[in-house]
């Protein structure tokens, strides 16, 4: 059912914004190119997480000229460690879109932004809103949760009908903001800090009043539980290979999963693509389990000799350890060669 009464939900929220919201650094003046870079960052990332590489990205690649210019490595190099490495790639695609499009200005208009490449219906709405104060709505899973809860949409997580309502919901919602920033980021904090996935803390949320699961004491089962993918537990063996000057041997990677990332030579196709390098593991060094998307992974890591000669066709190259943080690299890698 929808929200009975929007005007007083949105004040509620505005108002809880304005008093508790976080001092996060997109925030400071709200830059277009800023808030673009923090929602790709955000998208199935923790924040906690997001605030050690945004300002780090940022000085590197101060504007959106600057990012539309950088090679594949350069950007790579600066998102190591967050995952989900084509964002990365598309974030540099859509900055060279709006250099030639738009000459570096991001727009303003959702149509426009979400002509953009790599820009969906979510983050255009959450540029024009955040950055401009546009009334767009916006719905990711926080926001489908919170939504779910307070208009009582009973449909499982992140289902085809529950967004469709969700989205129906916050259309509605963003129509009787004031101020359409504030609005929908302080729905992002409460789903941050309140209306959690588990044990809500109904008692602070501003909107207890207006919320249909709290009124009919369904909070835990609201939205209803998705089915989880299953998850896949692998070993894999790493090995470093030095070339005696204190170089270590690296390969690119060319399949879907970390494309154009450098990593070390290892012993399981089913996770990178490609045959691994022909080499002779001479000493384990450790192990570490470590998880990517569904999988759950072992990892063994080994000093390696190699067992042939290596081709020179630009798949492999020697790279300083203590330069690593130049290189594109999943993050697990560094991992590995803390363990010498």
């Amino acid at each position: 059912m929808p929200v009975h009464d929007p005007r007083r939900v949105v004040a509620a929220t505005e108002k809880w914004f304005a008093a508790y919201q976080r001092p996060l650094p997109w925030r400071r003046t709200y830059d277009p190119y800023h808030v673009w870079v923090s929602e790709v960052m955000l998208q199935q990332t923790r924040m906690e997480v997001v605030l050690r590489y945004h300002e780090p990205f940022i000085e590197r690649f101060p504007d959106l000229a600057s990012l539309a210019n950088a090679s594949d490595d350069a950007v790579l190099a600066r998102w190591s460690g967050l995952g989900y490495y084509r964002r990365a790639r598309m974030l540099r695609d859509g900055a060279r879109h709006v250099v030639a499009q738009h000459d570096g200005v991001v727009p303003q208009d959702v149509r426009e932004l979400a002509r953009i490449p790599g820009i969906g219906r979510y983050t255009a709405g959450a540029i024009a809103s955040i950055a401009y104060g546009r009334r767009a709505p916006i719905v990711d899973g926080n926001i489908a949760r919170i939504l779910s809860r307070l208009a009582g949409i009973d449909e499982p997580l992140a289902s085809p009908a529950l967004m469709r309502a969700a989205w129906r919901e916050a259309e509605r919602l963003v129509e009787a903001s004031r101020s359409p920033r504030d609005f929908n980021q302080g729905l992002m904090e409460i789903g941050a800090l309140i209306c959690t996935p588990r044990k809500p803390d109904c008692a602070s949320c501003p909107l207890r009043r207006h919320c249909f699961a709290y009124a009919h004491k369904r909070t835990e089962s609201l939205p209803r539980k998705k089915v989880k993918a299953e998850t896949r537990d692998m070993n894999v063996a790493l090995y470093i290979v030095s070339d005696g000057r204190g170089r270590i041997l690296m390969r690119r990677e060319s399949g879907a999963l970390m494309n154009a990332m450098l990593h070390l030579p290892h012993g399981d196709t089913s996770l990178l693509s490609g045959a691994p390098l022909r080499v002779n593991a001479s000493q384990l060094l450790a192990t570490f389990h470590h998880s990517i998307t569904t999988r759950r992974v072992v990892f063994s890591v080994y000093e390696g000799e190699l067992a042939g000669a290596i081709h020179d066709d630009g798949e492999y190259e020697w790279i300083d350890p203590h330069q690593l943080s130049n290189v594109p690299h999943p993050s697990y890698v560094a991992k590995a060669l803390a363990l010498r």
